[in-house]
């Protein structure tokens, strides 16, 4: 009966918890829907209709510069004909797409100036006078005036609308971080509050949890994927020219992107981790080709950062036997971390030696180093210690507790030692390969 009661509150606590935590997740989603939505909108009538009229009026101004060279140099009669065409009917695409004030009665006087230096031109063709070509010079300035005024037009409502659109994804931005706040709080609180109960209880909502962050980071993938293609495409200019500001829009949109498709990355692969879902596939590896195996998904962060990566492998090193991808992974998140705090101008160093029938594998760097009494919990999830930092890069918290996962799945060790205002090393620690 008190198991029964037991699992029935627990039951309780947990159908209570995370139907809050879905209705906020729930709640920001749409919250974040709504707002993407206007800003597609708003971005929709930026993009197309504004450029259409942009466009239209580049292409009229082409036609006449056709029409002007057709009768200044004397060109075949059939090039005129054609850009004339093309002019009226780049006008009435412009009449189809009138969209800001003001701009109705600027088409109107391209149409009627036109229609003025239509018959300059066929004049001027005829009789080709220097009266006569200085009368459609005139004109033909004037009509490149109006078209100027139209795309002068829309380019202002453009800009304008990208203001607009800053200010809104401003506020979705503070707002969802608000909402996301408050649903961490909810889990910090939910996590306090199971944390008092015995081992199992805990264990099963531990489980739990790591099965809804696991899907909803993998429900989040994808949606951020389209976004950071989309804003790829607009930076890219495939939607048309971008203005300064509208490009930097892009800009942080992408990076934004960036940095929460790392994040699910790593959430999902950290679940994956600790519910042991992931497949070690062991086999005999070189140490050193494992170390120019991890280096390379961070030499170009090195080399923007301006830091240097050096390896020292001892010659009595054996081969071990690990999952070369996942050690490798393992690796990298020491040095990324090590590049992060590391000083422009200096330089990491990578080593590897035998000692106490172990293969130790460390990473040193020479940043400002770590407090003493964050040593212990820089291991743990989501934890950066800031004192350390030299202003490069910024991380999520999750390299140092993935590559403690994966050394221990090896049945290795990891630890960090460091010493403040010179540097730090964080070491794995490898079983020999038996005989």
């Amino acid at each position: 009966m008190a198991n029964r009661i037991i699992e029935r509150g627990l039951r309780i606590r947990i159908l209570t918890g995370f139907s809050l935590v879905i209705f906020l997740t729930l709640l920001i989603a749409g919250w974040s829907y709504y707002h993407i939505s206007t800003l597609g909108s708003a971005a929709e009538h930026l993009f197309i209709e504004n450029y259409r009229s942009i466009q239209y009026a580049h292409s009229m101004e082409s036609a006449l510069a056709r029409m002007d060279d057709a009768v200044m140099y004397s060109t075949l009669a059939n090039d005129g004909h054609a850009a004339d065409a093309m002019f009226r009917r780049q006008l009435a695409l412009e009449y189809s797409n009138i969209t800001e004030p003001g701009e109705l009665d600027a088409a109107k006087k391209i149409e009627r100036d036109y229609e003025v230096y239509r018959v300059a031109n066929a004049l001027a063709a005829a009789q080709p006078t220097a009266d006569n070509l200085s009368r459609l010079r005139g004109l033909s300035e004037t009509v490149h005036t109006d078209c100027e005024a139209v795309l002068g037009l829309n380019e202002r409502a453009m800009f304008a609308r990208s203001e607009a659109v800053k200010a809104e994804g401003q506020f979705a931005r503070y707002s969802t971080l608000g909402i996301t706040v408050l649903l961490v709080a909810v889990a910090i609180f939910l996590a306090v509050a199971v944390s008092r109960r015995n081992l199992a209880e805990f264990q099963e909502l531990d489980r739990a949890k790591s099965n809804f962050v696991a899907t909803a980071a993998h429900e989040l993938k994808n949606p951020l994927s389209a976004i950071k293609m989309t804003s790829g495409l607009l930076a890219d200019g495939i939607a048309g020219p971008l203005s300064p500001k509208q490009n930097e829009l892009a800009a942080t949109i992408r990076h934004e992107s960036d940095r929460l498709l790392n994040l699910v990355r790593e959430l999902l692969d950290l679940a994956k981790l600790e519910t042991g879902t992931l497949q070690l596939q062991a086999r005999e590896t070189d140490v050193e080709t494992l170390i120019e195996s991890a280096i390379l998904p961070v030499s170009l962060r090195s080399e923007e950062a301006g830091v240097t990566i050096d390896i020292a492998v001892m010659k009595d090193v054996p081969e071990t036997v690990v999952d070369p991808n996942k050690m490798a992974w393992a690796i990298t998140n020491l040095l990324s971390n090590a590049i992060r705090y590391s000083a422009r101008g200096s330089s990491v160093m990578v080593e590897a030696r035998v000692i106490d029938r172990e293969i130790w594998v460390s990473v040193t760097d020479k940043g400002k180093g770590i407090p003493e009494g964050d040593l212990l919990r820089i291991f743990d999830k989501f934890v950066q210690v800031e004192e350390g930092r030299m202003g490069f890069g910024s991380g999520t918290g999750l390299g140092l507790s993935i590559a403690r996962e994966i050394v221990l799945a090896h049945g290795g060790r990891i630890w960090a030692e460091s010493a403040m205002g010179h540097g730090s090393t964080f070491t794995i620690a490898l079983p020999l390969p038996k005989a």
